[in-house]
């Protein structure tokens, strides 16, 4: 049997990058979309620990300090931020997103701190997006 911590660098080098990579844009998906994804990375970690699949999967987490899907993309999406704010990226993201000061010409204080524009939404997945930008930006 090969031990925990070698599987958890396997983990790392096979499966915790890629999620990295992918998840802003995923983050953003519906749950049917994210769900699955989720089963997956619980049986990953299941396995891990060779657990049965009927364990109760937070305290695997805690056990292994490895973050679940949702809390990976609400520490990657601040990254893509910073990044972007400090022009760190590709030009290809140049339209990203947009600093308030413009989009409209009123000097107000939400536009002179350099905050970004959050279009207001309606539809269920805008609301998703526009939580999650709530929580990037901190401005609500």
């Amino acid at each position: 049997m090969v031990s925990a911590d070698v599987l958890k660098m396997l983990y790392f080098s096979l499966v915790h990058c890629h999620l990295k990579y992918c998840i802003v844009s995923l983050g953003t998906a519906t749950n049917s979309v994210l769900q699955p994804l989720e089963v997956v990375h619980n049986n990953i970690l299941r396995a891990i620990t060779y657990n049965n699949y009927r364990c109760h999967i937070s305290p695997l987490y805690k056990s292994l300090n490895i973050l679940k899907l949702h809390d990976i993309y609400k520490l990657e999406l601040p990254k893509l931020i910073h990044k972007f704010h400090h022009e760190m990226l590709p030009t290809s993201f140049s339209d990203l997103f947009q600093k308030t000061a413009e989009f409209h010409c009123h000097n107000t204080r939400y536009a002179t701190n350099q905050n970004y524009f959050i279009q207001q939404v309606s539809t269920n997945a805008g609301k998703k997006q526009f939580l999650i930008e709530e929580l990037l930006f901190g401005q609500m």
